[in-house]
């Protein structure tokens, strides 16, 4: 994660320490849910006040001269998004009222598989990136819930993505720190059996950083993520700030 972090969401990602249950306050009035694909329990489990706050995507309507193209890749409506594509929709326009997302990052982290699908044929940038922490889409679909759509983009991105490598992000997280964080189990599954470090450390030396002095397992402890924690356990993950898997 950048710096731009504390910026956006600190507050947010502090509150994470918290179990990160979502909430119904992200529920506004206005909103009309019956056009999401997914239900609003779905949406606030992928994020919600206390996880990716900075990356709801269901409290408003998109904004900006694509909103239209945004409202509907976020809902899943793929028929629209197909209709779109084919009047000449530009597919990298970038969502700058919610970082800069672009279509297919938002697709790959809500979890819209056949979106992803369909996206990515029609030549959809995969090294795409956002003002946030992301620099490919395999970093959204990490931070996302469909471990399917992680399987797929690694192994479209496989030479160019690098598990272990940690020196991508500017505070030293690996991808399955992120998934870690975010209590996705089934992608740190997923990361292990390529490969996937546990053990590493964040090396940001800015303490008012939320990723400064964390590895999988503290992360966890930090979010209380008691199924995490014992997932990471059972591959032989350690919380390096006691040297043993405990948060204690």
């Amino acid at each position: 994660m950048r710096k731009l972090l504390s910026i956006i969401a600190l507050s947010s990602v502090l509150a994470a320490c918290a179990q990160t249950t979502p909430t119904a306050e992200t529920k506004p009035a206005e909103m009309d849910y019956s056009k999401f694909r997914l239900s609003l329990a779905e949406m606030q489990d992928i994020a919600n006040e206390n996880r990716l706050a900075w990356r709801i995507f269901y409290a408003k309507p998109s904004e900006g001269a694509d909103a239209e193209w945004f409202d509907a890749v976020k809902q899943g409506n793929l028929a629209k998004v197909k209709e779109m594509v084919a009047k000449g929709q530009n597919l990298e326009a970038k969502d700058e009222a919610v970082l800069g997302q672009t279509a297919l990052g938002w697709a790959a982290f809500i979890g819209y598989e056949d979106m992803v699908d369909f996206l990515i044929k029609q030549g959809a940038d995969l090294n795409a990136t956002d003002k946030g922490d992301v620099y490919n889409v395999m970093k959204s679909a990490v931070l996302g819930n469909n471990t399917k759509i992680v399987k797929k983009v690694h192994k479209l991105l496989k030479k160019k993505q690098k598990i272990n490598v940690n020196a991508i992000e500017d505070d030293g997280e690996t991808l399955v720190m992120v998934a870690a964080s975010n209590n996705r189990l089934d992608t740190v599954k997923y990361l292990v059996s390529q490969g996937a470090k546990l053990n590493i450390v964040t090396t940001t030396k800015d303490k008012s950083l939320p990723s400064y002095d964390q590895s999988a397992y503290s992360y966890a402890c930090d979010r209380n993520l008691p199924d995490m924690q014992k997932l990471l356990a059972s591959y032989g993950a350690v919380n390096h700030r006691t040297g043993k898997a405990s948060c204690q």
